[in-house]
């Protein structure tokens, strides 16, 4: 009779672990793509989370045309709204930090982010903030977006603005 109790009582955890499992992955709300779960029967849709390899140009913001060559980024889009800019080495300024929100419809995104500034010396001069519209494609691997950014002093005056535009791929162990 106690070997009978102990099987049920272990039994009954097994099936809690399985079920509290289970639930923690509904709750996450996305699988292994960066898609969240929608609906009753497990569609799913894309989303932004995830790592992003991203080729930003700068414009000239009255004609369009391209400024300077290419950048080469990385964004990391967490789930709960913040974002982390990755660059290769420069001691002129910061990885960017940020904040992100879908806007309207599925695929229409925004984001912003900051960055510190420094002199070759490595004295603080300023910050950049970083405003991107951006719309996702209907994979869900690739973006487009539009953005504006400001240059400001250590007092926090803006002293420059820019315009750019990037292409974006997600990043994709396989």
């Amino acid at each position: 009779m106690k070997t009978t109790f102990l099987k049920s009582i272990g039994g009954a955890a097994l099936a809690l672990l399985v079920l509290v499992g289970g639930m923690q992955i509904s709750v996450s709300g996305q699988d292994d793509k960066g898609h969240e779960q929608q609906g009753d029967r497990g569609s799913r849709r894309p989303s932004l989370v995830g790592v992003w390899l991203t080729q930003v140009t700068r414009r000239n913001c009255v004609t369009g045309e391209p400024i300077g060559a290419t950048s080469q980024i990385q964004l990391t889009f967490a789930k709960g709204g913040t974002l982390l800019e990755t660059i290769g080495p420069s001691t002129l300024r910061s990885p960017g930090n940020g904040i992100w929100k879908r806007e309207h419809g599925w695929n229409e995104y925004s984001f912003a982010q900051r960055f510190m500034r420094f002199d070759a010396a490595g004295s603080f001069t300023g910050s950049g903030v970083v405003r991107v519209a951006l719309t996702l494609d209907e994979t869900g691997d690739h973006y487009t977006s539009t953005a504006t950014n400001d240059v400001l002093d250590a007092a926090g005056n803006v002293i420059a603005s820019g315009c750019a535009t990037s292409v974006s791929t997600r990043f994709s162990p396989e």
